[in-house]
């Protein structure tokens, strides 16, 4: 690991510092890369390149011997860069070597320009990287990179990503990093992204994670969702997690405007059933209103995803039974969605509602995604799927297995993903779902009952 993090890091610094000074040269400066007026690149401003009195770096040569260990720290330096244009910029280049009382050597080295252009555009890149290595044989290095930029009408953008990766007696890791954010006259987004993988005596692990941040037409939004490959489709999640995890929902969709009075006026292809009076989507059966209704047996089947339905060495398993692999549990859900798209149904059927639910990932507290949906006598599901971000709607095709009580469906034209629940399970306030987005690719979330706002918030719902 060390001999390959900081030859890369000498590199980096290497071809920063060249690109600058034949920028200088050619171009009258000109920040990173020198293809533009500001570094990360992008068109070149009209007046020329070239940054005035950016951040320096500032200069230090020699070393220096730090008080808690020894070995020289290493020392600073920067270049001014002067073009025609009008701009100066200003290079700079850190890099040294510590070693500590207990024996751990930590190598860097770093580099950054910054600036503003004549055109009042200002911005800068960085990159650099450390090694350390312990007494006992352990690696950890890093890599990083970074830039923003900052236009005259406070238009901004930045990014940064880097990738570790670490070697000890018990095993090996890596991680990759990559993080940005822009901000415009209309909002900002907003988001992060990291892939992870390890290897130790218990095997080999890969895991990833994103996080997003956005604004929508009803307020600021916030998303996280994150897998572990290898341990199945499913996870644990408690009930009172769960429960938590829905007070904050129902706050945060309040305000959404879908399946009101006058949201159906507004969307006139939306599904409602014929002779619903006002708010009557929302309400949500008993079971015993559920059983009676479609006729199902009177003890209801709850799947309840990573407890009593778990996904184990591809396989499913429920109640601790092996019960199908996971490509056929998928295939199974995807033909019931398949065969609700096909049947016929008619507005003017008798339906159940069952109710409003938000859908989330993983431990988020906010939603874009809202589904509304009944079923007739005939275990047919309609209804329909909102998406809060494009203030959107499609219609819902599903069906339920009366056998299994197993419901699934999915979304306009699309077959995929499917989504799957227990009938059951949607009489109740807060549920796990499956979501199929493929035979051989399966994700838990929740879905959280949402209350009719008109009753519970008169105010916040106008």
């Amino acid at each position: 690991m060390k001999k390959f993090i900081i030859p890369v890091c000498s590199l980096g610094l290497l071809l920063t510092l060249v690109s600058v000074d034949a920028v200088g040269q050619r171009r009258g400066g000109g920040g990173g890369g020198g293809r533009g007026g500001f570094a990360g690149g992008g068109a070149r401003p009209a007046g020329g390149g070239g940054f005035k009195a950016g951040g320096s770096v500032g200069a230090r040569p020699g070393g220096v011997v730090q008080s808690y260990g020894g070995g020289s720290i290493g020392s600073r330096a920067s270049t001014p860069i002067v073009g025609p244009g009008g701009g100066v910029g200003q290079a700079g280049k850190a890099g040294g070597s510590i070693t500590t009382k207990g024996g751990s050597n930590i190598q860097y080295g770093g580099a950054g320009i910054g600036g503003t252009t004549p055109g009042g555009i200002q911005g800068g890149k960085y990159v650099g990287g450390i090694q350390v290595t312990t007494p006992g044989g352990k690696e950890v290095g890093k890599i990083g990179t970074g830039g923003a930029a900052v236009g005259p009408g406070g238009k901004a953008i930045g990014g940064k990503q880097s990738i570790a990766g670490g070697t000890g007696p018990q095993g090996s890791f890596t991680t990759k990093s990559k993080s940005g954010a822009a901000i415009g006259p209309q909002g900002g987004v907003a988001g992060k992204a990291t892939v992870g993988k390890s290897v130790g005596p218990g095997g080999t692990h890969v895991g990833g994670g994103a996080y997003g941040g956005a604004a929508n037409p009803y307020g600021a939004v916030a998303g996280r969702a994150g897998f572990v490959a290898g341990q199945g489709g499913t996870y644990y999640r408690s009930a009172a997690a769960i429960r938590g995890q829905g007070v904050y929902v129902r706050q945060g969709v309040v305000n959404y405007p879908c399946f009101r009075p006058g949201w159906y006026v507004q969307y006139p292809g939306a599904w409602l059933a014929a002779g619903w009076a006002a708010g009557y989507a929302w309400r949500a059966p008993t079971w015993v209103a559920c059983s009676g209704f479609c006729g199902y047996p009177a003890a209801p089947i709850y799947y309840d995803y990573g407890t009593t339905v778990v996904y184990q060495d591809n396989g499913v398993y429920i109640d601790g039974t092996r019960t199908a692999s996971a490509e056929e549990y998928a295939q199974q859900a995807t033909t019931l969605a398949e065969s609700g798209r096909e049947a016929k149904s008619n507005k003017d059927d008798e339906w159940l509602p069952l109710g409003v639910f938000a859908m989330v990932q993983g431990e988020e507290k906010t939603s874009n995604h809202i589904f509304q949906l009944a079923v007739n006598k005939q275990n047919v599901i309609r209804g329909n799927y909102y998406d809060a971000v494009t203030d959107s709607t499609a219609l819902v095709y599903g069906t339920v297995d009366p056998k299994t009580q197993r419901a699934a469906w999915t979304v306009g034209d699309r077959k995929t993903p499917v989504f799957e629940a227990g009938i059951a399970n949607l009489t109740k306030e807060e549920t796990t779902l499956l979501v199929h987005y493929g035979k051989d690719r399966t994700q838990q979330s929740t879905l959280i009952r949402i209350e009719d706002p008109e009753k519970t918030n008169p105010e916040k719902a106008k």
